[in-house]
């Protein structure tokens, strides 16, 4: 099951319908070579990842989708990178092994890591460096929970019809690409928003990072609920509580 779940994901997403698969094995070396890393980082490659494949590369010799090219983005084609984990990998591994990769390669790359049968999606949108057009700056990073890619849940069967290749945009590569990094975000934040929403627009990510931020909060103050003795200390953390609660739902309101 462990090989296979980016299989089953692809196959969710109907890109063999598009594009042929190359399977192609990408050496852990030129990881190494495109990026300044320091020996932990290389100790990341090495320790916890078992292969990097690139599985598609979407360009418009392949699929009718235009580049998009100006002075800030230069999205000529799409890649989907698989990168397969050894099982002892933990959760704070995958953000550096996330920025190694997309920072060696200037495209803009679909990340889907394997562990144990459950796949994890990871986005990152790029610009070109202002000084050297060269090089990109990694702007925004966005991961999906793991699931399991044949799974019925609801949240995972809306991102997956959210990310369909019959879904995408294929005005150009930057908003196929944005499509893709949005859902991921969606999926992100499901838990926190409470649904599967599509942030578009400045205002809608704007309430989705307050939400979060109000969520954390919620938590700080259980937790010091817990290690508080004094009665009339509890009553103020807990209508804190509830006045943040309050505060989230009408911007969930916001949202719908």
């Amino acid at each position: 099951m462990k090989a296979v779940a980016g299989s089953i994901f692809y196959a969710r997403l109907g890109l063999d319908d598009k594009v042929r698969p190359l399977h192609k094995k990408l050496d852990k070396k030129m990881f190494y070579d495109f990026a300044d890393l320091t020996k932990k980082e290389k100790d990341y490659i090495t320790k916890y990842i078992d292969r990097i494949e690139l599985t598609y590369v979407l360009t418009p010799s392949v699929i009718n989708i235009q580049p998009f090219i100006n002075e800030d983005y230069y999205y000529e084609g799409v890649m989907f990178i698989t990168i397969r984990l050894r099982q002892e990998t933990k959760e704070a591994h995958l953000s550096v092994i996330g920025e190694i990769i997309q920072g060696a390669l200037p495209n803009p790359v679909v990340m889907v890591f394997e562990k144990e049968g459950n796949v994890q999606v990871g986005t990152c949108l790029k610009r070109l460096n202002k000084i050297d057009k060269t090089q990109v700056v990694l702007e925004e990073f966005a991961y999906t929970p793991w699931f399991s890619p044949d799974s019925d849940d609801e949240t995972v069967r809306q991102f997956i019809d959210a990310v369909h290749i019959t879904a995408l945009s294929f005005s150009h590569f930057f908003r196929f690409y944005q499509d893709i990094h949005f859902a991921v975000q969606a999926f992100q934040h499901a838990k926190a928003v409470g649904a599967f929403y599509i942030a578009a627009d400045e205002e809608s990510r704007q309430l989705i990072a307050q939400i979060e931020q109000a969520e954390a909060e919620i938590e700080k103050w259980k937790n010091k609920i817990k290690n508080e003795t004094q009665f009339n200390r509890k009553v103020e953390y807990n209508m804190k509580i509830q006045q943040l609660t309050k505060q989230i739902e009408q911007w969930k309101q916001q949202l719908r």
